[in-house]
């Protein structure tokens, strides 16, 4: 447990700053969610998920990236054609437990579910009744790690379940790992990745936090606070919280368990190790060198010193003999010196273009964006998104506060034909979003997406009528 969950007294800074709670609580709960760039677009993309598809949402994270937040803000905008089931996945997972809970939040009442003993039945019965009145059965399932290999394969029988052609049981399970259920609803898995948060999202989730608890006052936390959190957490807002927290208490704050060991710098430990290693040994070796040949050369036995000075005198004579260039004659000891140097030039040369690689590095940046913003040419703007009628309907493949970002996810998956990029306000920045396709109808959008080549058809989707883009569009222009 962290220092925020085993504090039993109030942080002094509650009264100091006028605050009503502590702001970096680890409860998780519908107020503490931050309506960012990479939460937001994946929220909508559950979203989509649950209400268009039959797909089962599997949200991969590492705790304290905020899936547990995740999915109480979706079922706070589940909206009157969702009927949601939440439940906390365990390792001692209790399968009747668990049905009495769906059954009541699925809205029936202790003598409906005790008119039978057999509850499986009982939650199929009410899964179809929704289903027919065309409302969606939704299950929430968090921690999904925890819960065992039975626990798994009963949680597939539930999702196999079907009337006619529709499932019963719309599902998005939050887990730290991924999870294997029954080959016959694997398929229907869509991953949705939950990333760290980005540095310049920091700054306003920390004010988010504090004016949610009645802060009225400046950021109390500084550029280089920010620069230390981010780095201390790597971008996990539950580690950001608990270096918040230190940093208002006056604590000097103090590296946690998410910071990791720089291995770029071992590398160029070890590179520079290497060399000098080399070097050294070299120097060595010629340094020593007629003390090792005679150590290395036995002691001629008498009667052999006369035919040992014939075979050396033989040799050099032989060697003598080869022209190179001006036809000098060059000693072991002089070649082995030549060599050495030609390796410590050779090492210098290895160096210096790993340096100009390094210098050069901005510049090749500068010519990918340039080749990038020549290959999106034929991408349609806003204006062939707003001369489309509102009622046809297109896929939102990604978004995201970078436009670099964007083009780089165009040439990517090499889109082409009905793609357009647009450009929008969130929380008064920049947004930019890529849509893909132009279908009169949502089964003809659906019915297409399935012939979409590998891996474009693994990617998460968004499918949205025109007018809906057409609006987000035009109220950025309108906008003062």
């Amino acid at each position: 447990m962290t220092e925020l969950e085993t504090s039993t007294t109030e942080p002094s800074y509650i009264s100091r700053l006028a605050l009503q709670s502590a702001p970096f609580h680890t409860v998780n709960n519908i107020e503490s969610y931050y309506s960012g760039a990479q939460s937001e677009h994946r929220l909508n993309l559950l979203r989509h998920l649950v209400r268009s598809t039959d797909k089962i949402g599997l949200v991969v994270a590492q705790d304290g990236l905020g899936k547990t937040t995740l999915l109480f803000q979706l079922q706070q905008r589940a909206g009157d054609e969702l009927r949601v089931c939440h439940v906390e996945g365990e390792a001692q997972f209790n399968t009747n437990e668990t049905l009495v809970s769906c059954l009541r939040q699925l809205g029936l009442d202790k003598s409906e579910i005790g008119a039978s003993d057999d509850l499986t039945n009982i939650l199929k019965n009410r899964l179809t009744q929704l289903r027919r009145i065309n409302i969606r059965p939704l299950l929430l399932l968090d921690n999904g790690q925890n819960l065992s290999e039975q626990s798994l394969m009963t949680l597939s029988h539930w999702l196999g379940w079907q009337d006619g052609e529709d499932y019963l049981l719309q599902t998005v399970i939050a887990t730290n790992s991924d999870i294997s259920l029954a080959e016959s609803v694997q398929y229907r898995i869509q991953m949705v990745d939950l990333p760290a948060m980005i540095e310049q999202d920091i700054s306003a989730y920390l004010m988010f936090r504090l004016t949610s608890v009645g802060y009225q006052g400046e950021n109390p936390f500084s550029d280089k606070d920010v620069q230390q959190f981010y780095r201390l957490s790597a971008g996990n807002p539950a580690l950001i919280n608990q270096l918040a927290h230190q940093q208002l208490l006056g604590l000097q704050p103090t590296s946690l368990k998410s910071s990791s060991f720089d291995f770029s710098l071992l590398k160029v430990g070890i590179r520079w190790f290497g060399v000098v290693s080399l070097i050294v040994l070299f120097a060595l070796l010629l340094r020593y060198q007629n003390q090792l040949n005679q150590w290395l050369t036995p002691s001629p036995k008498n009667g052999e010193i006369v035919e040992q000075s014939v075979i050396d005198m033989t040799e050099d004579a032989e060697l003598a003999m080869v022209v190179v260039e001006d036809d000098n004659v060059k000693t072991n000891e002089q070649a082995q010196r030549e060599e050495l140097t030609s390796l410590l030039s050779e090492i210098a040369q290895v160096e210096s273009v790993l340096e100009q690689q390094h210098d050069v590095e901005p510049l090749a940046v500068e010519h990918a964006i340039i080749a990038d913003k020549s290959s999106i040419a034929d991408t349609h703007q806003q204006d062939w998104i707003l001369q489309h009628q509102g009622s046809q309907y297109t896929f939102q493949l990604m978004g995201s506060w970078d436009k670099q970002e964007v083009i780089e996810f165009i040439n990517k998956y090499s889109l082409e034909g009905d793609v357009a990029m647009f450009d929008s306000m969130r929380n008064g920045r920049a947004w930019y979003a890529v849509i893909y396709g132009v279908f009169d109808s949502k089964q003809d959008a659906l019915a297409a997406s399935k012939d979409w080549p590998t891996p474009l058809n693994t990617l998460p989707s968004w499918l949205r009528r025109f007018d809906s883009v057409q609006k987000q569009i035009k109220s950025t222009v309108q906008a003062p």
